[in-house]
Parts: structure tokens; sequence; C-alpha cells
């Protein structure tokens, strides 16, 4: 699953008129089946996926958030996807969001119901339930990314405990990390203030997710500035492996770095990432 750092939640019922004003740098665009569109809306939404084009908006490919196979709508959302052979719109769906995922079984079952398409879309399973917490490390083994999803978590508590949210967290990108994932935090309901907005991303980002949702276009430029790969950290990286590989000591102390193998794993560990190789490497 690519690391993009802002997934731009759209209604798939809605997308010709907010398509407009999506912006397309750095995002991953997401045509929401789910929370986003009402009930009655939704067989319109699946419809709207039958015929909408979307081949000049510059993407490579679109994020599908499905209804849980739980549900009927969930069903037929998979029949929908399976009729349009995996694409929308000219572009083919490269990743799905399902929600209330409770074990790492559940994601064998969506993936074998979109095993008959001849490029199946990766998993990207929502961790927003008090088992799906509990669970998140068998979960992540079986996905190609984790989305925290914190509104629907806090409804199934008393009281919206900060301290349980973060372990909530915790534990996602922990998973997350342990598997080779990209770790994406929920949206900020904050539509105005950009300084709130860039605050929580950059408290996700030290939590060690890789990017964050959005659902307004205020949004996008704080999570983009916040989340985006460097290139220069990336080439360090790659400098670090090479440096390593050609030290006969295996071990040098300098004015700037430290060049030991852990700090050649985390190169080849954030590199693996940022190329899209979901496995662990240890």
């Amino acid at each position: 699953m690519n690391v993009d750092p802002c997934l731009f939640f759209v209604p798939a019922s809605r997308v010709d008129t907010l398509l407009k004003n999506v912006p397309r740098h750095s995002i991953a665009l997401v045509l929401d089946l789910e929370d986003s569109v009402p009930k009655h809306a939704k067989p319109t939404a699946r419809a709207r996926l039958a015929d909408v084009d979307l081949s000049g908006t510059g993407l490579s490919g679109v994020t599908l958030r499905i209804n849980s196979i739980e549900t009927p709508d969930g069903l037929l959302d998979i029949q929908t996807i399976l009729a349009l052979d995996g694409e929308v719109g000219g572009l083919p769906i490269q990743t799905i969001l399902v929600p209330k995922i409770i074990t790492g079984r559940d994601v064998a079952i969506y993936r074998s119901l979109l095993s008959g398409l001849v490029d199946p879309p990766e998993i990207c399973s929502i961790i927003e339930t008090l088992d799906a917490v509990e669970n998140v490390f068998d979960i992540a083994a079986a996905s190609n990314g984790l989305i925290f999803g914190p509104s629907d978590l806090v409804a199934e508590m008393w009281a919206p405990d900060e301290s349980y949210l973060s372990h909530a967290r915790a534990r996602l990108c922990i998973a997350a990390s342990r598997y080779g994932l990209p770790a994406i935090d929920g949206n900020s309901f904050e539509l105005w203030d950009t300084d709130v907005i860039r605050a929580q991303c950059e408290a996700a980002k030290q939590c060690g997710f890789t990017g964050k949702a959005a659902i307004h276009p205020r949004q996008v430029e704080p999570i983009v500035e916040t989340f985006a790969v460097d290139p220069e950290q990336l080439d360090r990286y790659r400098q670090t492996i090479k440096d390593y590989e050609a030290d006969d000591a295996g071990f040098a102390v300098t004015k700037d770095r430290v060049l030991a193998p852990p700090f050649v794993l985390k190169a080849r560990r954030m590199l693996a990432l940022y190329d899209g190789n979901a496995r662990p490497i240890r």
C-alpha cells in the first residue's frame, strides 16, 4: 500500500459536486460508501461509481471505503466492485478500507470475496472497535495498512478516556511498524483553525502515524506538510546503508551520526515502507 500523506474522503453519492474542490497533490482520493452516505442514498452512491469519470483527475487510482459485510449494504458494495471489475471512473480501485474489522480472519474473508478480480485491491483495516484494538497485531499481519477510527471507538466507551485512546493509537502504530505497514490517523473534525489541525498532525506523527485522513480541503495543506516524505531524508537512509556496507569495522561514530546495525535496520525499514514493500524487516 502506498504511503500517502493524506487520505481525502468524498461521499461517493456526491462525487460530481465535490470533486472540483478536491486538491490533487499528495492525496489519495477515498470514495466513501459508508458513514458519509445516508442509508437511503447508498444505492445512488453505488450507481454513481458505475458512471462517474475520473480519468481527467490525474490520479493513478482510487480508494474505496465500503460498508461492513455484516450488513446487506456491505454485501452490495462487494457485488458492485466485482461488477465494475475493480475499476471506478476509468481508474483501478487500489485499496479498500474495511470497517469494523475484529480479527485477521475478517481480512481474509474480504480478500477471498475480491479474489476473482484480475488485480484485487489491497486491504486497509479500520481499527475502530475495542476488540480490534485488542487484536490489532493479528489484524495487521493480514492487512496492507491500518487506519484509526476514533469516533466509532469512542462510541463503544462510556466516556472518551484519553488514556485509552492513546493506548489504542500506540498499539495501532506499533502493530503497523511490526508488519511494515502505513498507519493512518483518523480525520479531525476541526475544519477552520489550521493551527489546531497542524498540532493534531504533529502529535499523530510523533505517535508513529505515517498519514492522516481529511474531510475538508482546508485540512489538506497542514496534513501534507506534516507527513510528506522528504526525499533528502530517504537519500540519507540510502547513504547510511551504503556507508555501513563499505565500512570494514561495522561501527563508526562521527559528529553527525552513528553508523551501527540499529541505525542501518531503521534505514532499511523506512525505505521498504516508502517503496511499498509491506513486510517486516529484521
